[in-house]
C-alpha cells in the first residue's frame, strides 16, 4: 500500500496553503522559456571558494529573468540585481535589462565577480540541462566540477567543486516580494534539538483516509478523521494527512512538476536541502523534506508519496514530525509509509 504526504508545520498544515496557492496563482513558464521553473522559485548557496564567505541567492521571476542577491556576512555588503538572459548561437548572454536594485558592482570583490559568475553558471547549466532532467542527478567538469539535482530551482546546481567550497543550503518559493527567507537571510540556520522520546507501539489498526488504508496504531488521535496526530509532548509531535486533488485542473503539466513545488513551496519555513530529496520508485514520487522553522528554531521532517488515482487526480499523503523524534523512532514511522 502506498501513501502520500504533504508539508508540516506546528502552526498549520502545508496542504491548506498549497490548495489555496494552486487555485489562485498559475504562473508556470511556457514552452518557449529558457527556464522551466515556476516564477518565484529560488535557491540559495553558501560560497567559500574565494576566502571570503558569501551567501548567494538566485530566484526566477519570469520572462527568462533572474533576481540575484549576494550577501557577505563579514562586512554586511549586499548586492541585489535583476538579470535577463538570452540564447545566442547556443550560448547564454545577458540581455539589455540588467538592473542593480541595491548595492554596487564595485563595492567588493564578491560583488564584482557576481555577473560573470552568473553567466558562467548559465552556460554550463544550459548545455547540460536536458541530461540533468533526464537523470535527476548529473555531474560535469568544465572550468570546475559541477553537480546538479533536477529539483533545485533555476540553475539546478547542487555543488561546485567540493561541498565545503560551494553548496546549496536552501530552496524555496517566494511568498511575496519582502520574503525574509530570500531577501533577509544573513547566515546559515543553526537549529536546536526538539524533545524526543521512544514511542511505544500501540494497538494495531488500519485507518481509511480518502479510500486508502493507512496502518496508524492507537498512538494517533484525530478530531475530524482527516488529520491524525501524536501529541504526547506538544499539541502536535507528529501528523499524518492525505489530501486528494486534480493536479491537471490546478495547472500542473506533470506529477514531477507537482512534486517539485511540494518540496520547495512550503510557506514560513526554510527548506534545508541537506538530506532533502525526490526519488521515483515504480512510477511513484517520494519526497523527503527537512524544514527549519525560524520561529521555533527547530527542524521537522516530512515524507510524502504522490499516488496517482486516475483522471488527473493524485493523493498526497504526508507524515511529518520533529526531526529528533523521527530519528529516535525511524523504524516506527517508516513502517507507516512503506
Amino acid at each position: 500500500m502506498k501513501y502520500l504526504k504533504v508539508g508540516f508545520n506546528i502552526r498549520k498544515v502545508f496542504v491548506t496553503f498549497f490548495l489555496v496557492f494552486v487555485s489562485t496563482i498559475k504562473i508556470f513558464a511556457d514552452g518557449g522559456s529558457l527556464f522551466s521553473d515556476i516564477s518565484g522559485s529560488y535557491a540559495i548557496y553558501h560560497d567559500l571558494r574565494f576566502n571570503d564567505e558569501a551567501i548567494i541567492g538566485v530566484c526566477y521571476i519570469g520572462e527568462d529573468t533572474v533576481l540575484t542577491r549576494s550577501y557577505e556576512p563579514k562586512t554586511g555588503n549586499e548586492l541585489l540585481l535583476m538579470v535577463d538572459f538570452v540564447v545566442n548561437k547556443n550560448e547564454i548572454e545577458h540581455g539589455n535589462n540588467i538592473k542593480v536594485l541595491k548595492g554596487s558592482f564595485t563595492s567588493s570583490e564578491a560583488a564584482s565577480r557576481l555577473l560573470p559568475m552568473l553567466l558562467n553558471w548559465a552556460n554550463t547549466w544550459y548545455k547540460s540541462k536536458d541530461k540533468i532532467n533526464q537523470n535527476m542527478k548529473y555531474s560535469v567538469s568544465t572550468d570546475d566540477d559541477y553537480s546538479y539535482l533536477s529539483w533545485i530551482p533555476v540553475f539546478q546546481i547542487d555543488t561546485i567543486g567540493t561541498k565545503k567550497d560551494f553548496t546549496v543550503f536552501t530552496v524555496g518559493f517566494l511568498k511575496d516580494l519582502s520574503d525574509e527567507r530570500f531577501f533577509g537571510i544573513t547566515k546559515l540556520p543553526s537549529p536546536i534539538k526538539s524533545d524526543k522520546y521512544k514511542i511505544k507501539k500501540g494497538k494495531s489498526q488500519n485507518v481509511e483516509i480518502d479510500g486508502l488504508l493507512v496502518p496508524l496504531d492507537s498512538n494517533w488521535e484525530t478530531e475530524d478523521k482527516r488529520i491524525y496526530r501524536i501529541n504526547k509532548k506538544t499539541p502536535q509531535d507528529a501528523a499524518f494527512l492525505i489530501e486528494t486533488i486534480n493536479y491537471t485542473e490546478s495547472g500542473f503539466s506533470s506529477i514531477s512538476q507537482l512534486a517539485k513545488l511540494l518540496l520547495i513551496g512550503t510557506s514560513d519555513v526554510v527548506v534545508l536541502t541537506e538530506g532533502s530529496s525526490i526519488s521515483v520508485e515504480k512510477g511513484t514520487y517520494n519526497l523527503y523534506i527537512r524544514m527549519f522553522d525560524p520561529v521555533q528554531n527547530k527542524v521537522t521532517v516530512q515524507q510524502t508519496q504522490l499516488i496517482e488515482r486516475g483522471d488527473g487526480y493524485v493523493s498526497i499523503a504526508t507524515l511529518a514530525c520533529y526531526e529528533t523524534l523521527y530519528l529516535q523512532n525511524k523504524d516506527y514511522f517508516d513502517k507507516i509509509l512503506h
